[in-house]
């Protein structure tokens, strides 16, 4: 072989060597390439698999207390001491939630997450049951509140019909109610008469009784004369004059004695004058303080 062959020979061989070199890099750039990108996407993975569970867990921090802060909410408004109480439990669960939170972002393991749940819902269920103990006290007071009411209306009731009962018993009566019709004569004298003819005055006068119920002091006496015709008669120059009874109802009379009741027996009189007095029956009622004292009736020819 000439040294030009062997030249040419050597010089192939040597490029030969060169392109498998080459080769080998590249395969080994790579094989390198290959494996550096897929460590990056595994750590992005593994980035967003971490970002996706913090998500997670804060939405299920703010589940959990929104529920619970439901639970407690339905009894706000119902009593100051519940209120304050609900004030109080609101303002606990919030540090609680803070806390449960900073574990959250400290990416601590999900066990210590699940106990402090644990120890968030211990804290709602106690609440519960002090707001189950008010609850039942509140019931328990106003059950007895509305007995007492009850109590009360009843003993204000006996009480009011007891006072009537008194205010009735106290009533002063009347007795020896004498009717006398009378002609006036000259010098202010009268005689009595019986026809209605000749009649010109009714003399009224009675006896007031003593009663140990009724207040010593000044006392009215309602005098009604009903005619024959049934009217109560009255002056003619002067308006109706009214009185009322105890049990509120208002009637007419026709004169009124105001005397001071001592407590002892008094007699007491009044006189109707009239020009013409009708033939018939008058009848006389008498009212001491609105209470119906007593009565009589004269009968004039």
């Amino acid at each position: 072989m000439s040294t030009e062959e062997q030249k040419q020979k050597s010089g192939s061989k040597g490029g030969v060597i060169v392109l498998t070199i080459l080769l080998l890099l590249s395969v080994a750039g790579n094989i390198w390439q290959f494996f550096n990108t897929q460590g990056v996407k595994t750590e992005a993975a593994q980035v967003v698999k971490e970002m996706d569970t913090l998500t997670a867990r804060k939405v299920e921090l703010e589940t959990e207390v929104s529920q619970i802060t439901s639970e407690l909410e339905q009894f706000k408004g119902r009593s100051a001491e519940l209120d304050s109480l609900l004030a109080d439990a609101e303002r606990k669960i919030e540090d609680q939630k803070r806390q449960i939170s900073g574990l959250i972002e400290q990416k601590k393991d999900y066990q210590i997450l699940q106990a402090r749940y644990a120890d968030l819902q211990k804290l709602k269920d106690g609440y519960l049951l002090e707001i189950d103990r008010l609850l039942a006290e509140n019931k328990e007071l106003k059950y007895q509140n509305t007995e007492l009411s009850v109590k009360v209306d009843k003993l204000s009731e006996e009480k009011v019909d007891l006072t009537e009962k008194v205010n009735y018993a106290s009533a002063l009566k009347i007795q020896n109610v004498r009717l006398t019709p009378y002609k006036l004569q000259a010098k202010g004298k009268q005689k009595e008469v019986e026809k209605a003819s000749k009649a010109d005055r009714i003399n009224i006068k009675f006896t007031v009784l003593p009663n140990k119920l009724s207040a010593i002091g000044p006392k009215t006496a309602y005098i009604r004369i009903v005619n024959p015709a049934g009217l109560v008669m009255a002056d003619v120059s002067a308006a109706s004059k009214k009185f009322t009874t105890r049990d509120g109802a208002e009637m007419t009379f026709s004169r009124q004695v105001t005397f001071d009741y001592d407590g002892n027996v008094s007699t007491r009189e009044v006189n109707w004058d009239q020009e013409v007095f009708s033939k018939g029956t008058y009848k006389i009622e008498i009212f001491i303080d609105g209470d119906y004292a007593g009565g009589e009736s004269v009968v004039l020819e």
